[in-house]
């Protein structure tokens, strides 16, 4: 995936004086006073701020913040809270600009907060002429929020397609090496954690990992549901018994790759779901009709816990068993601290997954925590996240040679014409129409008007072949082809650098002339 990093840019020192804004996830939980509970996604943003005043931009950064109405703003959607927050972590101020559609009074080594993105009309829609008001706002859009990398929203998928440069953080950075790390290029074997209430939820999951991974264990709900589907009796255990044939399907595929869905051996059990309620631990084929599964049993939790020590990779997405309930933690306590002792490369995320990777304090011990919700689901589904797609189109078409030396090849202009008289003589035409098109396409470009820039450069496409170096020819080729989909902010400076290679072929055309 080829994909421009703000890191990088900042390296190659391409951000000084350039206004930077910044998509930010800041939706961090309140209490009902507004007061700021718990501060990760705040601090986690930090890096991404502060690289771009150090390498000498003008910041601007905006989120969102709860659920608010569109064109209706209410005090308690404000990013207030937040903005006096990452003031006390940036050691500055950080003043916070409402209605900042219009434009954006800030300047190179200075941050501002623009007010909560979802407020604006179109935010959620993905409406184009917010998108355009927000990319004329900056000269490079970064989007660092990967919590929102699954939303084709005009913050964080219409700016990046009109920008001038749009690259990914380094939050959302190192979210796509963690993710294609585990995923696209495993060491294996790769092992998934699927846990949940109901298959339902994460059916489409199952599907995509089980034509991937090498075991893929399950547990809570899910767990349950596969071991009805493989005969097992599971009591009055929380299960969705109109999905057994999907949970086949995935334990054939499984099979069909010599691959595996470990089923319990052995379970805790209860008869109420309460966290007094009394544990039993039996054999899997031994589940009562008034039995309530809670749990995987300490053999089938050391069985999946040698697994998890000798896997190259392992993706976490679910606790195995009730662990909010100190009788049934102990499968996922013991599974976590598998995963903190393994060599594996290890990614967990989902709200229960880091809530218990907390409690158990593997932190530390983890390849990479994903906080992105609902993105990472979809990533586990096989799902493209939109963020992805446009960065990575956008990546492809701004690592696009800059550079091409504009070059006459008469060698080849005499072997397609057959000789030097008959090169001169269309050569004379091409340079008459070339001295008029090239001014056009920038008077063009100047006017919007990226349709005659791509029609003026389609005529020059055709006769280019026939005269000029295959650099050129494919440099023209790819502008023209980008410009017949992309809009003004990406083309303009594609243009920019090839019109005055143009205009040197024309003048090496005209001394050809003079001697011929």
């Amino acid at each position: 995936m080829t994909v421009i990093r703000f890191s990088d840019l900042c390296a190659q020192g391409a951000v000084a004086g350039k206004r930077v804004f910044i998509r930010a996830d800041l939706n961090v939980p309140q209490d009902d006073h507004g007061a700021i509970t718990e501060d990760t996604r705040i601090r986690a943003s930090v890096a991404c701020i502060q690289m771009a005043l150090d390498a000498g931009a003008a910041v601007m950064v905006t989120s969102h913040l709860g659920r608010p109405t569109e064109g209706a703003f209410k005090l308690a959607d404000s990013l207030v809270p937040v903005a006096r927050r990452l003031s006390e972590l940036l050691n500055r101020p950080v003043p916070l600009l409402g209605n900042w559609l219009g434009g954006v009074p800030v300047a190179p080594g200075q941050v501002v907060l623009l007010e909560n993105c979802r407020i604006n009309v179109g935010e959620k829609k993905n409406n184009e002429a917010l998108a355009r008001q927000m990319a004329e706002l900056c000269d490079i859009f970064v989007h660092d929020a990967f919590g929102t990398a699954h939303r084709a929203e005009a913050s964080t998928y219409g700016i990046a397609e009109y920008a001038k440069v749009a690259c990914a953080g380094p939050l959302l950075a190192a979210e796509m090496d963690a993710i294609s790390k585990a995923l696209a290029n495993p060491k294996r074997p790769l092992v998934a954690i699927v846990a949940g209430s109901k298959v339902s939820t994460k059916l489409t999951i199952l599907k995509s990992l089980s034509a991937n991974v090498d075991q893929l264990i399950v547990g809570g709900g899910i767990a349950n549901t596969f071991m009805l589907a493989s005969g097992l009796k599971i009591g009055k255990s929380l299960a969705e018994p109109d999905l057994l044939a999907e949970a086949k399907a995935v334990i054939e595929a499984m099979k069909a790759r010599g691959a595996a869905v470990p089923i319990p051996m052995d379970v805790v059990t209860a008869k109420t779901f309460a966290a007094d309620a009394p544990a039993t631990t039996k054999a899997a084929t031994d589940v009562a009709d008034d039995d309530l599964i809670l749990d995987i049993g300490p053999k089938t939790a050391a069985a999946l816990a040698q697994q998890l020590k000798a896997a190259g990779t392992i993706v976490w997405n679910g606790p195995v068993g009730v662990f909010e309930f100190a009788a049934f933690e102990n499968g996922t306590r013991v599974l976590a601290q598998a995963i903190a002792q393994s060599s594996a490369f290890s990614i967990a995320g989902g709200g229960d997954t880091l809530a218990a990777i907390a409690k158990y304090g593997i932190e530390n011990d983890m390849g990479y925590i994903s906080t992105g919700g609902g993105a990472f689901l979809e990533v586990l589904e096989g799902k493209t996240l939109p963020a992805f797609e446009v960065l990575a189109r956008r990546g492809q078409i701004q690592a696009a040679p800059t550079v091409v030396v504009p070059s006459l090849d008469i060698a080849r202009g005499v072997s397609m014409m057959g000789s030097e008289a008959s090169l001169a003589k269309i050569l004379k035409t091409v340079a008459s129409n070339m001295t008029g098109s090239v001014p056009e396409m920038a008077a063009a470009l100047a006017a919007g008007d990226v349709a005659k820039a791509n029609a003026l450069l389609h005529a020059i496409k055709g006769y280019v072949p026939i005269f000029a170096t295959d650099a050129l020819v494919e440099h023209v080729t790819r502008v023209e082809k980008i410009s017949k989909t992309e809009p003004l902010a990406v083309v303009e400076p594609m243009f920019v650098d090839l019109l005055p290679q143009l205009e040197g072929l024309l003048k090496e055309i005209g001394v050809f002339l003079a001697q011929n």
